[in-house]
């Protein structure tokens, strides 16, 4: 019988083999007819939510109203509703989180963002309209979040997708 006392580690040694992640967190505007609204990133060729990496300190919905309004300059005067959380898993980079938050129905006369330059373009669309300009698996990935707007469901994915059973 092996009678070797198997050491425990300290907190500090179990604290650094932990997985280390990031955050983000993203709005989800959309009209009464449930179109989105997604900006154009100056960085790269993609259309996305309003949103971005949640800072050391911030809680992700602190990080949500932040980047709508320094992506926008819209002040949300809503409080946080989460639609749901997306686990990313990006080739070539760390996972992270990415939490969806209900935005307030707006319309093209209520809603006049001013960009910055991170974003030169905007839109406010349909899921079908936006197909083209994303392609089919952030397509796929929409018509979830829609379909949890309409629901009022909440969401749960994997890389955009649902999780797999």
């Amino acid at each position: 019988m092996d009678t070797a006392v198997q050491q425990q580690p300290t907190h500090e040694e179990w604290l650094a083999s932990m997985v280390r992640t990031t955050s983000a967190a993203s709005v989800v505007f959309h009209d009464p007819d449930l179109r989105l609204l997604l900006l154009h990133a100056t960085y790269e060729d993609v259309w996305q939510f309003p949103g971005g990496t949640v800072e050391h300190g911030q809680d992700p919905w602190e990080a949500a109203v932040r980047e709508v309004d320094e992506e926008t300059a819209h002040q949300l005067t809503c409080g946080p509703a989460l639609l749901g959380v997306d686990w990313c898993r990006p080739r070539g980079l760390a996972p992270y989180a990415q939490f969806l938050f209900r935005g307030p129905a707006i319309t093209r006369a209520s809603f006049t963002p001013v960009l910055s330059p991170e974003h030169d373009d905007w839109g406010l669309r349909t899921v079908e309209e936006w197909e083209p300009l994303v392609g089919p698996r952030q397509t796929a990935r929409l018509a979830l979040v829609r379909e949890a707007l309409r629901t009022g469901g909440s969401l749960y994915l994997q890389d955009g997708g649902p999780v797999p059973s």
